[in-house]
């Protein structure tokens, strides 16, 4: 079967899209996401807190508002690997990390490290969740990696795209990068994450979110006739569903009086709008806003503590929190640190 054969079993029934002919049979388009082991490795809820009152826009696209960071133009190809989880993630990632950097460091973190190195991701190219990529990110850093056949990064995107019926094998977790690369180690490569959390069912949230911080990652339902999608809104029409997959959402906007939110698919340029894809925004739609993760970029050696609470001391105020460095330093282990002047960063 082709989509195009596919298409026009139901063309004549979607309303906000246009279903058509896309390169590959609707089997080369794979998802990779775990849907029963969402909720459970989902991460704490991350808060925005802003001093300054602001009105969303009612349009916004992350490709126009950060121009210096081209990497929010480029569509990635999981090829014939259930890897949605980790190419989105990776790609999520990249974009951030050029926005928080204001375009001044530019790092393309690759998949191959989060897809065969993140065990308590899941089953790697047999799919996984959202939440232990990104807490794999902030605790183990992800190397960098070019898409397949780039020779780009340490670890260089290792799967083509379908050539039979059989899905591609995991990739063996590298503790080298690739010959002729500037670093020998991994570990050597790797870039962290300085925070990771998710989002609540709200878009008005997540709209906050990607507007102040940058693109999110989510999780979706696919059904059949995702694999048709040629331009405008999609909004699910026709056919079974098909299991999970992942996207990085980079904006929002209307079309014809209808609410979307704007995608990077990873299925390559030539699917979709270039690779692109506009989904109904505000209902939950195939799952689009329930199981959203996002994370914050580490720009320097940094350190983590958990703060437990607050006080002042000589008249000086103080968070007070658990460090980890065992009970033998500092305060049987705990530390007080100046609180509100963000001291060090805190």
């Amino acid at each position: 079967q082709s989509t195009a054969y596919l298409a026009s079993k139901f063309s004549y029934l979607t309303r906000t899209w246009v279903a058509g002919s896309n390169p590959r049979s609707p089997a080369g388009y794979i998802g990779g996401v775990l849907l029963d082991d969402l909720e459970h490795t989902r991460l704490p809820l991350g808060i925005n807190v802003r001093d300054d009152i602001f009105h969303l826009p009612d349009s916004f696209d992350a490709r126009q508002r950060w121009p210096e960071c081209t990497s929010l133009n480029e569509i990635r190809d999981q090829g014939c690997c259930g890897s949605a989880w980790a190419v989105s993630a990776a790609s999520t990632m990249t974009d951030r990390w050029c926005i928080h950097s204001k375009g001044k460091d530019v790092f393309t973190f690759g998949s191959h490290d989060l897809l065969s190195c993140c065990h308590a991701c899941g089953a790697g190219c047999n799919g996984g969740t959202l939440g232990p990529a990104w807490n794999f990110w902030v605790e183990k850093g992800v190397s960098s990696g070019g898409q397949f056949n780039s020779k780009q990064g340490c670890h260089p995107y290792p799967i083509d795209t379908c050539h039979g019926a059989e899905e591609a094998d995991t990739p063996k977790c590298l503790k080298k990068c690739r010959d002729g690369y500037k670093v020998q180690d991994t570990w050597q490569d790797r870039r962290y994450g300085r925070v990771a959390y998710s989002l609540p069912n709200d878009d008005e949230k997540i709209m906050e979110e990607i507007y102040m911080n940058g693109p999110v990652q989510t999780s979706i339902r696919i059904y059949m006739d995702l694999t048709t999608y040629k331009s405008g809104v999609y909004k699910h029409t026709w056919g079974p569903l098909a299991g999970g997959h992942a996207l990085e959402i980079i904006g929002w906007g209307s079309e014809s009086g209808v609410k979307y939110w704007l995608c990077k698919n990873s299925w390559g340029e030539t699917w979709g709008d270039r690779g692109f894809v506009k989904i109904v925004r505000g209902e939950n739609h195939i799952g689009i806003e329930e199981h959203v993760h996002s994370g914050l970029p580490s720009f320097a050696g940094g350190h983590f503590l958990v703060i437990i609470g607050w006080g002042s001391e000589s008249g000086v105020k103080y968070w007070l929190c658990k460090n980890s460095w065992g009970e033998t330093w500092g305060d049987r282990g705990f530390v007080k640190i100046v609180r509100g002047e963000n001291h060090i960063g805190i």
